[in-house]
């Protein structure tokens, strides 16, 4: 029970949104099933693994699986990015790196083995200087530069351990003059956009250029979706507030940002992040090792429970699980386990609310008119916000905001319906045009709320002079 004196309230839905990576583990029509059943709103496409034809499959179960479930699902494309990967080893076998040996790191694509490592990105060979950090595969193993030519880099071991093939390289402090999309990307994008995913995460991210190429492709290809900036290297973070005037959301990607700067400054610029992101009005991920333990245990740790629960008092409007779903052996389970923790961390109000900076792509009277639909819906005790929304800003204020209630988002678009589903708190309604006149009668036929519920209903036209179509009002349906 509650301490007297704290306010509490249940919300009548869950408003932080679960996004789940499709993989191995997951990606077969029965998994993908139980997974939405369970409570997932975005699926993620990782094209750092798979190929073009794996995800195209997955691609088309997710789509079946959302439609016989009635509910909008999201598809979320991840580019790989400029990671940095160690090459192949003679033989598949992994090397054994013990603390003092020393290892070679040379630019090329042939076969390591003890003592010599390739990797094919050569810039940064050319980067590193005598006495910088590396951490590879996810850094358990820490290598420190003694030697640097143009062509190879001469490490010893610090912290040691078994190194397989293909594992990824950070490199904290060196700069990398390096583009987020490589050629790879942008094939990767063109397909992904003829697919029909819904958003496209762009990884390594380090200026609002490097978003504005990735929507330059996508306006020269012919299609073009939201972009979420993943802030994975300090660069990112320095630049945050450039990015997030360009970008559509942001995702914080803990694993690589945990290596690129002292882990301790981590949780202080995660929520440097996520409070930028709400000030911006621009949605945030919180994404890596969330439930990292139900990769192999059936039950999370008490410490990532606290993890996932402080980032929906933070205001993150969705979390995203990695490997839990894509290769864990309880990808279900770790659904259920997230959508329970979330659901009890909004009982309580948050500890802050954020009122975030007017969008310079909206109109002032739509912005007030949406802060009006706000406060209706909460002095009013309203079951539900209704908004008609052509492109989806109107969803999107209304999400920024905040309000209890729950916000449907009615549109005629299955791509603006796509990406609000990723929105804190909206539930996207794909409507014909015909049927926005009949908003009231699709809410009840589709059985998204009871008759006698209290709607408060918005519709934001730049037309001022048509009171039909700019209006607020509060009713009572059925």
């Amino acid at each position: 029970m509650p301490s007297p004196g704290v306010s509490l309230y249940i919300a009548p839905m869950r408003h932080t949104k679960i996004v789940a990576t499709a993989g191995p583990a997951s990606n077969d029509r029965q998994t993908i099933e139980a997974l939405i059943a369970a409570g997932v709103d975005v699926f993620r496409l990782n094209f750092s693994h798979g190929t073009h034809e794996s995800h195209a499959q997955t691609f088309a179960r997710v789509r079946e699986a959302a439609v016989e479930s009635g509910r909008h699902i999201a598809i979320m494309q991840d580019l790989s990015g400029p990671k940095i990967r160690t090459g192949t080893l003679v033989g598949g076998a992994a090397i054994s790196l013990e603390p003092g040996d020393e290892l070679r790191l040379a630019e090329g694509e042939g076969p390591g083995g003890p003592g010599l490592v390739f990797t094919p990105f050569g810039q940064l060979i050319r980067s590193a200087r005598i006495g910088d950090r590396l951490l590879l595969a996810d850094g358990r193993i820490e290598l420190r530069v003694v030697k640097a030519s143009p062509s190879e880099l001469t490490t010893v071991v610090v912290h040691g351990g078994r190194l397989g093939e293909h594992k990824g390289i950070n490199a904290p402090g060196v700069p990398l003059a390096t583009s987020a999309l490589t050629a790879k990307d942008i094939d990767d994008l063109r397909f992904g956009l003829d697919l029909g995913v819904h958003f496209v995460a762009l990884s390594f991210v380090q200026t609002p250029e490097d978003v504005s190429r990735t929507r330059e492709q996508m306006t020269a290809h012919g299609r073009v979706v939201p972009v979420i900036a993943k802030i994975e290297r300090p660069a990112a973070v320095e630049n945050l507030a450039g990015i997030l005037a360009v970008a559509q959301g942001v995702m914080v990607a803990r694993g690589d940002l945990g290596l690129e700067m002292p882990l301790e400054q981590l949780p202080r610029v995660q929520k440097e992040i996520m409070r930028c992101a709400r000030a911006a009005g621009r949605p945030v991920i919180l994404a890596t090792q969330v439930l990292e333990s139900m990769c192999s245990e059936p039950r999370p740790t008490r410490a990532e429970v606290s993890d996932a629960a402080n980032a929906v008092d933070e205001g993150a409007d969705a979390i995203m699980l990695a490997g839990e779903t894509a290769i864990g052996a309880h990808p279900v389970r770790a659904v259920e386990t997230l959508d329970a923790i979330i659901r009890d961390a909004e009982r309580v109000p948050p500890a802050t609310r954020v009122h975030p900076d007017a969008d310079p792509i909206f109109s002032r009277h739509g912005r007030a008119l949406c802060e009006a639909a706000v406060t209706l819906a909460t002095a009013g005790e309203a079951d539900a916000i209704v908004a008609v929304t052509r492109e989806g800003k109107t969803a999107r204020i209304l999400s920024s905001l905040r309000p209890s209630a729950p916000i449907y988002s009615a549109s005629a678009s299955e791509d603006v319906s796509g990406a609000l589903a990723l929105l804190w708190g909206v539930v996207p309604v794909v409507t014909p045009e015909r049927e926005v006149e009949r908003l009231e009668v699709v809410l009840l036929e589709r059985k998204l709320m009871p008759a006698g519920s209290m709607v408060v209903f918005i519709n934001v036209s730049p037309e001022l002079n048509r009171p039909d179509i700019n209006f607020v009002n509060f009713q009572r349906i059925g």
